[in-house]
């Protein structure tokens, strides 16, 4: 069968766009969630028949269902697309690689199953969608890093309930049930991992939505590379649309910050305030009192 992941790779492009074909529904997604979205997630299920290896599939077909809901495919669609995944599995072992068909046919049934179960239970907690009301972390993917927000259940600390999903006109959704604290180091490595470009807010949700499509149309048009990009940048990175040495210096003053979260609230504010000293000094006295004060110093100038 050549390279396995390979050959599991354009099997699972091929799936995507079997459905694409035979399933409404799924016609209607954009080219990049077809490839990047639901070819990853035929891959993935793939992979677990290949591999007999069932880490974290729930979890995974979980946020599928709840996808695909916000996605507009109805899950009489969600679930013919996961028979069609079954039978273009079997087909394919049968074109390619013949005598492994009788021991991956049960493999193939048990896999179908357990996805479609689970899925299903996604798709509902889309429609119910009822959480409190409190701050959450919101993080928004343009539609070429879609396939990064397959893998989010591996890297994220939350069960179902504690993740939900939207689209947005410029890209995906992911909302979390989480202060930014506690998600942070597994968003980081999810942007590693997938090489995917993340922005990421907190707070009510309503207004972490707005600010999140405002980074997704904006965000293009800065060329930033793969990485984790707090909201609240975007407005001086915007600065730097006509100027790519502008865009590389705020870039590299902005970076050493990661690992100072005072630093990091100080000039939050200073830019909140508009780059105004006198504005901003009431907020953070800490930072902005004179050297000779914090030190105790009672030098005259």
């Amino acid at each position: 069968m050549g390279s396995p992941t390979r050959s599991l790779q354009v099997w699972a492009r091929t799936m995507a766009r079997h459905y694409a074909r035979e399933i409404p529904d799924y016609a209607r997604l954009h080219a990049d969630l077809l490839e990047r979205d639901v070819a990853r997630v035929s891959y993935e299920y793939l992979l677990a028949v290949w591999k007999e290896e069932d880490e974290g599939l729930e979890a995974l077909a979980v946020a599928v269902g709840e996808r695909r809901q916000r996605q507009g495919v109805s899950l009489l669609g969600l679930l013919r697309a996961y028979r069609l995944w079954a039978k273009d599995a079997l087909e394919a072992l049968k074109a390619e690689a013949p005598g492994l068909l009788l021991e991956a046919a049960p493999r193939v049934a048990e896999v179908l199953d357990r996805v479609s179960e689970a899925s299903a239970r996604g798709y509902q907690l889309a429609l119910r969608d009822a959480w409190p009301p409190r701050p959450v972390t919101g993080v928004g993917v343009a539609l070429r890093d879609a396939g990064a927000l397959v893998y989010a259940p591996r890297h994220l600390p939350l069960g179902p309930e504690g993740m939900a999903f939207a689209q947005a006109p410029g890209g995906a959704l992911l909302f979390l049930q989480a202060p930014f604290k506690e998600v942070e180091r597994g968003l980081r490595e999810l942007a590693r991992s997938q090489a995917a470009l993340l922005w990421v807010g907190e707070g009510p949700r309503e207004e972490v939505q707005k600010d999140l499509e405002e980074a997704l149309l904006l965000g293009p048009l800065l060329r930033l590379p793969p990485g984790l990009y707090p909201v609240r940048f975007l407005w001086p990175l915007s600065l730097a649309l006509e100027s790519r040495r502008g865009q590389e210096r705020l870039l590299r003053l902005v970076r050493p910050l990661e690992g100072q979260p005072d630093l990091l609230k100080t000039l939050e504010a200073y830019l909140g305030a508009r780059l105004s000293l006198k504005a901003v000094v009431p907020r953070t006295p800490s930072f902005f009192t004179p050297w000779g004060a914090r030190s105790g110093s009672t030098r005259r100038t």
